[in-house]
C-alpha cells in the first residue's frame, strides 16, 4: 500500500533561501514528491512531508484540495497577472521533472498531476482567461526586437522560466547575439546553448555586461545585483529591462540618463489590458476548476 498523499505550501520569504530549499528537496527526497518553485511560491505534492521545519509549512492539503489548487495555479488564477502564461510552463516543468524521477514508480500520482494540468488547460480554454494576454517574456522580447539594431548584444541575467522565455523568443524571432549569466553556471550554459550564445556565472557578470546594449534581468535575488560600475557608458543607447522582484538593478542604475530603464511594473502594465473582462473570465475558470469531477 502506497504512502498517503500530502501537499504542503511553504513560507520562505527570502527568494534565494526558497530556491536553495527547493533544490535540496529535489535532491534529498526519498519518496515521490513534486516540487513547484516559482517567483511567488514553493509547494510540494506527493508521498512525503518536506523536512523544512514546522514553522515553514503554512498549509497542508488533501489530495482533492491539492489538485484543484495546482490547477488554479497553472491556469494563472493565483498570479499577479490573471491568466499569466509563464506559470503554466513552470507547473509543466515541475511535473516533467517529477515524471522523469518517479513517473514509473508511482503511476497513480503521475496521473493526478496530469489531471491537474489538463484541468488547468481546460479552464484556460473554456474561460478565455488568457485571451489577448501576452506573457511577460514575449512582451520583453518584442520590445527589444522593436527597439534595438539587429546586431545589438544582449545579456540576460538569470536562468529561470522568465529568463528562458525571453532568451528562447529572441533566439527564434531575431538574430540578436544573446549571452546568459546566472548564479547557476550549468543552467546558464544550457540556456546559452539553446540560443547559440555564451554563458557565465555571476562572478563573471561585469565583463558580460560591459558591452551589452541590452540587459535583461530576471532573478529572485533579494537585493540588487547590477550596479552602475557594471555598466560603463556606451557610444550607443543602452536598454535595461529589469524583471526582478525586488528589482535586480540598484537605484543609481534605474536613474542614469544614458540608460533606458524599464521595470517589472512597466512591463506588467502593458499586459494588463481588459482587466475587468479578465476578472470575469477568471471567475469562470475558477468555477470550472472548483466544480470539476476528480
Amino acid at each position: 500500500m502506497s504512502d498517503p498523499f500530502i501537499s504542503c505550501a511553504l513560507s520562505i520569504a527570502d527568494p534565494t533561501e526558497r530556491d536553495r530549499v527547493a533544490r535540496a528537496l529535489r535532491s534529498q527526497r526519498q519518496k515521490p514528491l513534486m516540487v513547484l518553485s516559482t517567483c511567488q511560491r514553493l509547494e510540494t505534492y506527493g508521498r512525503m512531508r518536506p523536512n523544512v521545519g514546522k514553522e515553514c509549512i503554512i498549509q497542508e492539503r488533501s489530495e482533492e484540495e491539492a489538485i484543484r489548487s495546482l490547477a488554479r495555479i497553472a491556469s494563472g488564477l493565483e498570479s499577479r497577472i490573471l491568466g499569466e502564461l509563464e506559470v503554466l510552463g513552470q507547473v509543466r516543468d515541475a511535473y516533467k521533472e517529477f515524471h522523469l524521477a518517479f513517473g514509473k514508480d508511482d503511476a497513480a500520482l503521475d496521473r493526478l498531476f496530469q489531471k491537474a494540468i489538463a484541468l488547468a488547460r481546460k479552464a484556460r480554454r473554456e474561460s478565455g482567461i488568457d485571451t489577448n494576454l501576452t506573457g511577460l517574456a514575449a512582451l520583453t522580447a518584442r520590445r527589444i526586437i522593436e527597439t534595438v539594431p539587429e546586431d545589438a548584444p544582449v545579456t540576460i541575467v538569470g536562468s529561470g522560466s522568465l529568463a528562458r522565455g525571453v532568451a528562447r523568443y529572441l533566439g527564434k524571432r531575431s538574430s540578436l547575439p544573446v549571452q546568459v549569466s546566472s548564479r547557476c553556471p550549468e543552467n546558464a550554459m544550457k540556456l546559452a546553448m539553446q540560443v547559440g550564445g555564451f554563458s557565465s556565472g555571476l562572478e563573471d557578470l561585469k565583463p558580460m555586461l560591459a558591452d551589452a546594449q541590452v540587459v535583461v534581468t530576471a532573478t529572485a535575488a533579494p537585493h540588487p545585483l547590477i550596479f552602475t560600475d557594471h555598466l560603463p557608458v556606451l557610444d550607443v543607447p543602452r536598454l535595461v529591462i529589469d524583471l526582478g522582484e525586488p528589482p535586480d538593478c540598484a537605484v543609481e542604475v534605474q536613474t542614469r540618463e544614458d540608460i533606458t530603464y524599464v521595470g517589472l511594473l512597466d512591463v506588467e502594465a502593458h499586459s494588463q489590458t481588459n482587466t475587468r473582462e479578465r476578472e470575469e473570465r477568471a471567475e469562470i475558470a475558477r468555477q470550472l476548476i472548483d466544480t470539476a469531477e476528480l
